[in-house]
């Protein structure tokens, strides 16, 4: 650790100059600059923590605990914010992006530098401290309000840091091993600078709304210039994730952030002319598909959307329906191999057979595996198998729930079938 330090001071130095930590000391750092500190740190912690899930080499395991996790820390600071509405800084976005591309790379590539990295944001809690009451004192908040990650081990920060340190110290690293380690460290440390300096000072023309404001780990897309447009589409992904619990059951929070930035850009698509309209739709029921959402998901979130959409702007009802046609033509696309009938006969036999208890969890999962078998004849061939892999996993799900899983996947293929026959 001490090495680390050496090695790692003049960039670290180098950090704590950006103009950043002054504005904010003179408490005339802008909102934005805030919030936009905390949508890339979240983007740049859920690479850094899944990178520690993937490793393949113990030691980093072994540095890790799970209190230093801070993803949910991030996102309750986030949702404090959220009903501010607060708009991106594109460079930001830019510079955040960057980085967890390369983190992604690098820790496929070199995976100890997983460990520089984890030196740099588990040093940055022995500044919280510091930065507590500055902010605090800028923004006008009291106890966690939006400061959950800022409070993270509060006064049990230096024996964290130490119990952590101690397990860094017994690791068995070779001296290229170490090199790489310090490298990785260096080079967070300087693309955080770079961060810190694009989140402030900025031009007012940077300002945007992309969905990094809505979900960090979205990215640059568009989403909706309209603040109520922006809040019907949140308002949208919750809706269609509550209505199907496989949601939250498999992709967590995380997947609840992505169900919101998805219907944002949706909600971006109705002014293009209907083949474009359907053509960006269908492109996105492909992509959604072949990760375990049969595009039943994104045929309901599109009429929830145009509800939402027409409910915020009533005067506009009109345009929003223009998304309605390419939720009808997924519909017709699954309709092709399996009709509205044989889907309910399947889901209804499924409900059965689980019984209620497991119905009552998972609704819909059997008109899930339906739509997964269409999309699957549709040319989606991952469709099936992606959903399959977790609806039959034994670690979750009985013996009688994963019988019916596989008993209406052949029903629904062999209905598939037998239709194309005809």
């Amino acid at each position: 650790m001490e090495e680390l330090k050496a090695e790692t001071f003049g960039s670290h130095a180098r950090l704590q100059t950006a103009p950043f930590f002054q504005a904010l000391a003179g408490c005339h750092l802008p909102l934005e600059s805030y919030v936009g500190q905390l949508r890339a740190l979240l983007a740049i912690h859920a690479v850094v923590e899944q990178a520690v899930i993937d490793c393949v080499d113990d030691r980093v395991g072994s540095v890790f605990s799970e209190d230093m996790c801070k993803l949910g820390l991030l996102r309750k600071d986030l949702q404090y914010f959220e009903p501010r509405t607060v708009a991106d800084l594109k460079v930001a976005v830019d510079v955040a992006q960057q980085t967890t591309s390369a983190l992604r790379e690098q820790s496929m590539e070199a995976p100890l530098a997983v460990l520089g990295w984890l030196y740099v944001l588990e040093g940055s809690t022995l500044g919280t401290t510091v930065l507590q009451p500055l902010v605090a004192r800028a923004f006008l908040l009291v106890g966690d309000d939006g400061m959950a990650y800022l409070r993270n081990y509060g006064a049990a920060a230096r024996s964290r840091w130490a119990e952590y340190s101690q397990r860094m110290n017994t690791l068995a690293l070779e001296t290229g091993e170490r090199a790489q380690i310090a490298q990785a460290a260096n080079e967070l440390f300087s693309r955080l600078e770079a961060l810190f300096r694009a989140l402030y000072p900025f031009q007012h023309e940077s300002k945007a709304y992309l969905a990094a404001s809505i979900n960090p780990e979205a990215g640059r897309h568009p989403v909706p210039d309209d603040v109520r447009e922006v809040h019907a589409s949140v308002r949208a992904g919750d809706i269609c994730w509550h209505r199907f619990p496989y949601f939250a059951a498999r992709y967590g929070e995380r997947g609840l952030g992505f169900a919101r930035s998805d219907a944002a850009w949706q909600a971006t698509l109705y002014p293009y002319p209907p083949a474009q309209l359907l053509q960006q739709v269908q492109w996105l029921g492909r992509l959604l598909s072949a990760r375990g959402m049969p595009t039943l998901l994104l045929q309901v979130q599109l009429e929830i959307l145009v509800e939402e959409l027409a409910t915020a702007i009533p005067e506009r009802r009109a345009d929003y329906e223009n998304l309605l046609p390419a939720a009808a033509a997924l519909h017709a696309a699954r309709s092709r191999f399996i009709t509205d009938a044989q889907a309910q006969e399947l889901a209804a036999a499924f409900d059965l057979a689980v019984g209620p208890e497991w119905r009552a969890r998972f609704p819909h999962s059997g008109s899930l595996l339906t739509a997964a078998v269409a999309d699957e004849c549709g040319g989606c061939e991952k469709a099936v198998e992606s959903l399959r892999t977790w609806m039959t996993d034994v670690r979750q799900f009985p013996t009688a729930w994963i019988d019916a899983v596989e008993s209406t996947l052949a029903q629904a293929r062999q209905q598939a079938a037998q239709k194309a026959k005809t």
